[in-house]
């Protein structure tokens, strides 16, 4: 598949840069991301110009996960993916959480997922105690389905308790009750 951009309100998505590199690396600096993310730690400008240059490619060529940078004007923000038939995932750099940016990007990537039939369904996970993932995923319209071993492992290979949700197309959009407070 080839790379495509999507806008979401003030947001545009479109593809990560080499120009990026230096946020990325900044905002993958966040000690939330090592208790909560699979990303390499301590995360080095290495790890963020091979995400760049070949995991966002590989993803996109291959049509098994495709992924963009949130920008608001031109700024780089964070980054949204989804993994055909897994799972989406989400994060945003520390100065720009709690602008109501990521369920905005999430529901634009999730609408384009559901319109094309790329997928059927989205799920999301994330490790129990991540509220800031768990409170995008519930605003976006997931409905929470309890707590599993994460499908994606971790650095050290395991598969530690996770949140679980899904969102299907028939689903609405507006956040459901029985998330974990």
């Amino acid at each position: 598949m080839e790379p495509f951009d999507l806008t979401a309100g003030p947001l545009v998505l479109d593809q990560p840069t080499r120009a990026d590199v230096p946020l990325i690396t900044e905002y993958c600096q966040d000690p939330l991301f090592e208790a909560y993310m699979t990303l390499p730690w301590p995360y080095e400008p290495k790890h963020a110009e091979f995400f760049v240059d070949e995991f966002v490619p590989r993803g996109w060529s291959s049509d098994t996960e495709v992924t963009w940078a949130l920008r608001r004007d031109g700024e780089f923000l964070g980054v949204v993916g989804l993994r055909k038939n897994t799972m989406i995932g989400f994060w945003l750099g520390a100065p720009h959480r709690g602008s109501g940016y990521t369920p905005l990007a999430v529901n634009a990537v999730v609408d384009w997922a559901f319109e094309s039939g790329w997928v059927p369904e989205v799920r999301w996970e994330a490790i129990v105690g991540n509220t800031a993932s768990l409170a995008v995923a519930r605003k976006a319209g997931f409905t929470y389905t309890g707590v599993e071993s994460a499908m994606v492992a971790g650095r050290d290979g395991s598969h530690p308790d996770s949140w679980q949700a899904v969102l299907r197309p028939t689903d609405s959009r507006s956040p459901k009750a029985g998330w974990p407070a």
